[in-house]
């Protein structure tokens, strides 16, 4: 598994970039990101259960907090937290 040695918020909030140790590169938009988020008011709390988020092309991330060495939070400003987002899962969300 690649890790991230870098992860900066840029363009005002509205794009991730996490540089990985295998020196792949990605580019997430807060959009995605908060579309996606891991959290289990988004994904549910089983099979079937992901909820489809809209109204969001504005959002921004105003916070990026570590969790453990396994994840982060993203803090938006529509005051969604809950997410965290594991090293893979962020890589997944990047382009194949």
């Amino acid at each position: 598994m690649a890790w991230p040695t870098d992860i900066v918020a840029k363009d005002h909030g509205r794009t991730l970039e996490i540089a990985f140790d295998d020196g792949v590169t990605i580019s997430l938009t807060a959009e995605r990101l908060r579309v996606e988020s891991p959290s289990a008011e988004v994904q549910g709390h089983g099979p079937g259960e992901k909820r489809t988020v809209t109204g969001k092309e504005n959002v921004r991330i105003v916070d990026i907090e570590p969790i453990g060495n396994y994840a982060i939070r993203i803090v938006f400003d529509d005051g969604h937290s809950t997410g965290l987002y594991a090293w893979d899962y962020l890589r997944r969300l990047g382009p194949a």
